[in-house]
């Protein structure tokens, strides 16, 4: 989970809400305007970079979902959370991290379920953290034993965010079911591997491999964003500040 920046509401969505003012629009009278729905979905992916808000995995054409942080459930006609431009994330649909045979374990989705299907509607209070609240300082790390993903107190320390808030997102998001630390770890050790060169300085290294897997910042991230930076560690840091990184 990462900073997301967030750009300008979609042209299609200011039209479709200037055309219907008078009327208490729902999100279920969007999705059936297919080209105002696709052009959140698309700027949605564009934003994140073509990752999913929560756990990072990585958005496709048919595994993407619109997720309103306030539930729809909670709209009223002062305030529309349904057409709220910034109550809108793009995430992963289905659960982040299934491949195609469990799809058809309905068991499986039902007993390992993360991000959206695991929030469930729930209203949010101030201990759930939101993807366009965060700093760009990394307040995530993880294990190299089993993949898991845990608050870095001194980040949170330095971003003034309170650990337990952290924590109470991980599981509130369900971000360390087994298969997202199974997909984590496999980074892990991958990077890992490319980083054990000892004819070249750590930090050197370090820096060379975020910048192949970085790029300059103008092309999606690859899935598991902030594992990679994790793992790249200071060499990470400073290739993001080069291209200017800011989500």
């Amino acid at each position: 989970m990462k900073n997301v920046c967030k750009s300008p509401e979609p042209e299609e969505l200011q039209k479709y809400k200037t055309r219907f003012s008078l009327q208490v629009k729902r999100w279920s009278d969007v999705k059936s305007n297919r080209i105002t729905f696709n052009a959140i979905r698309d700027t949605l992916a564009s934003d994140q970079k073509g990752l999913c808000a929560y756990c990072e995995m990585s958005l496709h054409e048919n595994n993407r979902s619109v997720e309103h942080f306030i539930p729809r459930n909670q709209s009223t006609k002062e305030n529309n959370h349904d057409l709220d431009w910034q109550n809108m994330l793009g995430i992963c649909l289905p659960p982040g991290g299934m491949k195609d045979d469990d799809l058809q374990n309905l068991q499986l989705l039902k007993d390992s379920p993360c991000c959206g299907k695991k929030k469930d509607g729930d209203i949010p209070d101030s201990k759930l953290l939101n993807p366009l609240n965060l700093p760009t300082l990394r307040l995530f790390k993880f294990s190299s034993e089993d993949g898991e993903i845990k608050p870095d107190e001194i980040a949170c320390l330095k971003a003034g965010i309170p650990v337990e808030n952290v924590l109470f997102t991980i599981d509130k998001l369900g971000l360390n079911v087994p298969r997202l630390k199974d997909q984590r770890l496999v980074v892990i050790d991958f990077i890992n591997k490319e980083l054990d060169d000892e004819m070249i300085d750590i930090n050197v290294l370090e820096e060379k491999v975020a910048a192949e897997y970085f790029g300059d910042g103008t092309d999606n991230w690859l899935r598991f964003f902030t594992t990679y930076r994790w793992v790249l560690g200071a060499g990470a840091e400073k290739h993001l500040s080069n291209i200017s990184y800011s989500g």
